[in-house]
């Protein structure tokens, strides 16, 4: 009977379950003697969700956290899933003949979860003689939020370096698309 599922006592009796959608051939799933809740998806890929920033233009220039345009949304399917951050942020900072650099961090809705810090002196950028970094900025973060409401994750990011208030930035996706992919996966 395609379409269906049959559930075997152990006498031989069956009882069948249908469905609208086909399930083609006939399966065989085994299920344990036990008391308990059956989970056949621990540690499973459950569902991905992307969120990507393309502004170049976009400049932090202070020594507190401002959001970065980074973020995407997730809604758990259970308490007990958890939820594995990539973020990678394409960044460029720059400091007038100082060390620049900048701390990113990982807010799950407005909760700090995680912070990641870049600092590099490059001095390579064009030919300028000040200082710049702009390689990537890659982190993750495996979260449990014990939720199965919607859940925003986010960057904000500070600027580090003498060159506050004097024209140093740090710019989140200067050197491409950043992207926050989230992937919950099964408790």
């Amino acid at each position: 009977m395609p379409g269906s599922i049959k559930i075997d006592d152990g006498s031989g009796n069956y009882t069948i379950l249908t469905n609208a959608g086909s399930l083609g051939s006939d399966k065989t799933l085994t299920i344990p003697n036990e008391t308990g809740t059956l989970n056949t998806i621990s540690g499973s890929v459950l569902q991905v969700v992307q969120g990507t920033h393309t502004d170049s233009t976009l400049s932090i220039t202070a020594n507190s956290f401002t959001a970065t345009g980074l973020s995407a949304s997730i809604t758990p399917s259970s308490t007990s899933n958890k939820i594995l951050i990539v973020v990678v942020h394409h960044p460029i900072t720059y400091a007038p003949g100082d060390i620049p650099g900048a701390t990113i961090e990982l807010l799950r809705d407005t909760t700090q979860i995680n912070t990641d810090q870049t600092i590099h002196k490059g001095d390579a950028h064009d030919g300028d003689s000040n200082s710049y970094m702009g390689q990537k900025s890659v982190f993750n973060f495996l979260d449990s939020p014990s939720s199965t409401s919607s859940i925003t994750y986010s960057t904000k990011a500070k600027y580090i370096g003498t060159g506050i208030g004097s024209g140093g930035y740090f710019k989140p996706s200067y050197y491409g698309t950043s992207t926050i992919t989230l992937m919950e996966i099964g408790g």
